[in-house]
């Protein structure tokens, strides 16, 4: 049989539930448990590490910016001697934290970009004036 197996047999009636996920909280839980257990269902948490150089999302390393000025954005940057260019800005936001504390401080600017068919996350360290590589999203 195919590797898709275990979804294709898979009876989330088996349970005796109600399968409709939209009326109260307390009938969600069952089929939202009975999921939990399939062997294809992944939690966010239990993803490996990306940083570590497998599949995730979250990333920390240091990489290279071309700034723009003018548009105040980036406009293109390098990660492990690869040049993406970007495409488009989607997003930008300020991230602060634990501002009271100089040892645990954290001040950035992050921009959500796209560039080659990705998205990725830069973040420009306003203490330590670097740019990183923060998060691959696609």
């Amino acid at each position: 049989m195919s590797r898709n197996r275990a979804i294709k047999q898979f009876d989330p009636r088996k349970t005796g539930h109600s399968l409709d996920l939209f009326t109260e909280n307390d009938a969600r839980l069952p089929v939202v448990l009975e999921l939990l257990k399939s062997p294809w269902i992944l939690r966010a948490s239990e993803l490996p590490d990306h940083a570590s150089g497998s599949s995730g999302k979250h990333v920390e390393r240091e990489i290279d910016v071309v700034w723009d000025g003018a548009r105040r954005c980036p406009v293109s940057f390098t990660d492990r001697q690869k040049r993406f260019s970007v495409d488009a800005l989607i997003q930008t936001w300020t991230l602060e934290r634990s501002w009271w504390d100089r040892r645990r401080r954290v001040s950035r600017r992050c921009f959500r970009v796209l560039a080659r068919g990705g998205v990725y996350d830069l973040a420009y360290d306003r203490l330590e004036r670097r740019w990183t590589l923060i998060g691959i999203v696609d």
